[in-house]
């Protein structure tokens, strides 16, 4: 089976269609940030869904209410839902959404809230929000939680946008930007490969006891991974960096 594994996208698809035409993979993985709300249309994704069965988890620059609703040409769904495990072709797939904080509503929002509570004590948190929707962010006890679940599953690709804390995690600044909770998980789950995003850096780390974890790196630049996986062995190859020509400006991690 040959999967390709992007993440980081921020909107920039042109230069993925090309390379599913080339490449023609059984299945696309992405490891979140497609592009935040409005960057990207239904018609976009249908001509991506058209090509390859696509499975994905969101980061912190999704339109989540769009990957909800998408559905492969088989009607399966694209979002890889908490807890939630598919297979193909006889692979078994789980992904781990979100970005880590401290709490759901991240250190900002959250002493907003801590205000809003001290001048009325009987306000409620979803009072509060009023409709809007929780922040993208995935806390330690969540991230433990899935693992939990995952475990039992006998899971051999995962997919997390965040970075496991030590492997695959360094930044373009080349300091460490993974996160505990995430090393944790993996090492509970066992993959025998883990495929994570969010810090515009492809990169590889292969551990003592024959497990990787892959960095899908900058989908805005062109960048990914090409595995060819097998039943006994996989291997992987960077993707030519083609790139847009036309990374946006904000696209922050």
């Amino acid at each position: 089976m040959v999967i390709l594994a992007v993440s980081d996208l921020h909107r920039e698809v042109d230069w993925l269609l090309e390379a599913l035409d080339h490449h023609q993979p059984d299945l696309l993985l992405c490891a979140g940030d497609w592009g935040d709300p409005g960057q990207l249309t239904d018609e976009q994704f249908a001509a991506i869904l058209q090509r390859v069965l696509v499975l994905s988890v969101f980061g912190n620059h999704d339109d989540r209410d769009l990957l909800q609703r998408l559905r492969n040409r088989d009607g399966s769904p694209v979002l890889l839902n908490k807890g939630a495990v598919r297979s193909v072709q006889g692979v078994t797939i789980a992904g781990i959404s979100g970005i880590w904080a401290k709490t759901k509503l991240g250190s900002r929002l959250n002493a907003r809230w801590q205000a809003a509570r001290q001048r009325n004590p009987a306000l409620t948190l979803e009072e509060w929000l009023a409709g809007r929707p929780l922040p993208p962010y995935v806390t330690d006890d969540e991230v433990a939680a899935q693992a939990a679940a995952l475990a039992r599953r006998r899971v051999a690709i995962l997919v997390t946008h965040a970075c496991p804390l030590g492997w695959g995690d360094r930044t373009p600044t080349g300091r460490s930007g993974g996160q505990r909770s995430f090393r944790e998980a993996s090492q509970a789950i066992r993959p025998r490969l883990h495929l994570c995003g969010h810090l515009h850096r492809l990169q590889r780390a292969d551990l003592a006891d024959g497990r990787a974890v892959l960095n899908t790196g900058h989908g805005a630049a062109g960048e990914g991974w090409r595995i060819t996986w097998r039943r006994t062995s996989w291997t992987a190859e960077p993707l030519p960096a083609v790139g847009s020509g036309n990374i946006p400006e904000q696209c922050g991690i």
